[in-house]
């Protein structure tokens, strides 16, 4: 082939078609590797949309950010001879793109080529989204459907990653999270192939740490995944990322398909498949790309709901359970059967209107605050309520009366310690056979009495 010829035979080709439309060569790979792409000319409408830029010839990520799942489709056009259309967000120029990737004869042994055509819109279309193959297409509506089947977003995550397990034939998948402000990581969900043993997760003490997982954002860079195929994929991450790199083959990972959860264009976690059949790579990619959406979207929404319900549930000054919360834990003691035994502490603070009448709100905001430490310090937080005002409970479901005793007798011993705080206090065990309301009552009235007797010891305070 005259290299000549052939370039002006391109070129006049590209120029027939009115919508941006380039030739693309490829080098031939190992097999399922990818060569350099380059762009072997392109029409005034491709120029125009790619800016200054652009020269006939050039290595497409001098103009546009390595995405691999474009690579993908000019592999699977050039090399492979297939037909390719994709409707996909292209991150690097913040728009949707509509491409077609039609093969074109070769007679360059080491090369193959293939006409690519856009055309760009801002905002996606779900009609064209909607456009994958009809299997991976049935794949998707499953996952989906085990997604949404369950309340509890525990189940549903090992329904989804099962399904990804079957279709891709990993070893393992895996959905983690990330937490910016805390530096931690977390596993939501893993599932692993029958026999197959795969190192235990164990947060900052496992391969993969809080500044690892960061580190898969400037990898990613612009595209939607990550993926690695064979030796030579590993090699060049090696390059990037050695730690990691070295750190995944120890452990035994050939094949690595990595995709983010995203919330507000954020990355919050991963979705992370695991030496699946490389020969399925199209499918597995097209696949775990969309499930990673669906993932995202759920597992965001549950946070919001469960950040909202904690919201509601919690004292906005000392962060312990607020009135709501108390009624809940009640009413789950009540629900939970007569006969288990409970610790009940009514808790009121001494002098608080004092306090705001001398020294003004802030100061009582600060010993609010103060009394609410005392008591973490003394009892297990998910067990203490701010009812409002300077009325504190704590609730402690399953207490034997040998230890309930001991704390409440801790808190005494504390408040004698450390005379800023003072509360008044109504205590009562009650091992199951005395009403809810009765035990209640019965505390309340203990607290009375020793407010009382405050009182009576320190006139000069004005009683609230």
């Amino acid at each position: 082939m005259r290299k000549r010829g052939v370039l002006v035979e391109y070129r006049d080709f590209v120029d027939m078609v009115d919508s941006p439309c380039c030739v693309l060569s490829m080098e031939k790979g190992e097999e399922g590797a990818w060569g350099d792409i380059r762009i072997v000319c392109a029409n005034d409408a491709y120029r125009k949309a790619m800016g200054s830029g652009y020269y006939d010839g050039m290595l497409y990520w001098e103009l546009i950010a390595r995405d691999d799942k474009f690579e993908d489709h000019v592999y699977q056009a050039a090399i492979m001879g297939r037909k390719m259309h994709a409707y996909v967000e292209v991150k690097a120029l913040d728009c949707w793109t509509n491409q077609m990737l039609i093969p074109l004869v070769s007679e360059d042994e080491k090369r193959g080529y293939c006409q690519f055509i856009f055309a760009f819109t801002r905002q996606g279309e779900s009609s064209r989204m909607a456009s994958i193959s009809v299997s991976i297409a049935e794949e998707v509506i499953k996952a989906c459907i085990s997604l949404m089947g369950s309340n509890d977003l525990g189940t549903s995550m090992e329904w989804v990653l099962n399904d990804i397990l079957l279709v891709s034939e990993a070893e393992t998948s895996r959905v983690m999270l990330m937490d910016d402000r805390k530096k931690t990581v977390s596993l939501l969900s893993e599932c692993n192939w029958e026999g197959t043993k795969w190192p235990a997760f164990k947060g900052d003490g496992d391969l993969i740490t809080y500044d690892v997982m960061k580190s898969w954002e400037d990898i990613i860079g612009e595209s939607n995944e990550f993926l690695i195929l064979n030796d030579k994929d590993m090699d060049e991450l090696a390059k990037l990322n050695p730690a990691w790199a070295n750190g995944m083959r120890g452990v035994g990972v050939k094949t690595l398909m990595l995709s983010p959860l995203r919330k507000y264009d954020k990355i919050f976690g991963y979705l992370y498949v695991v030496n699946f059949n490389v020969k399925k790579h199209v499918e597995v990619k097209e696949f775990v790309e969309l499930m990673s959406f669906f993932l995202g979207s759920q597992i965001a929404h549950h946070q919001l709901m469960t950040k909202l319900n904690r919201i509601s549930n919690i004292d906005a000054l000392t962060g312990l359970g607020n009135r709501r919360a108390m009624i809940n834990c009640l009413k789950a003691l009540n629900v939970a059967g007569e006969r288990k035994p409970y610790g009940m502490v009514n808790l009121d603070l001494n002098g608080l209107k004092a306090v705001n009448d001398r020294d003004g709100h802030d100061a009582g905001d600060r010993l609010l605050i103060q009394a609410s430490e005392m008591l973490k310090r003394i009892f297990r937080e998910e067990d203490l309520f701010r009812a409002g005002g300077d009325e504190f409970f704590v609730i402690m479901p399953g207490v034997s009366q040998q230890t309930f005793v001991a704390r409440v007798e801790r808190l005494r011993h504390e408040m004698r310690e450390h005379d800023t705080v003072s509360f008044a206090i109504g205590e009562f065990w009650n091992d199951g056979s005395m009403d809810m309301k009765d035990a209640f009552k019965h505390a309340d009235t203990i607290m009375y009495e020793d407010k009382k007797e405050y009182y009576l010891r320190h006139p000069e305070i004005k009683r609230i």
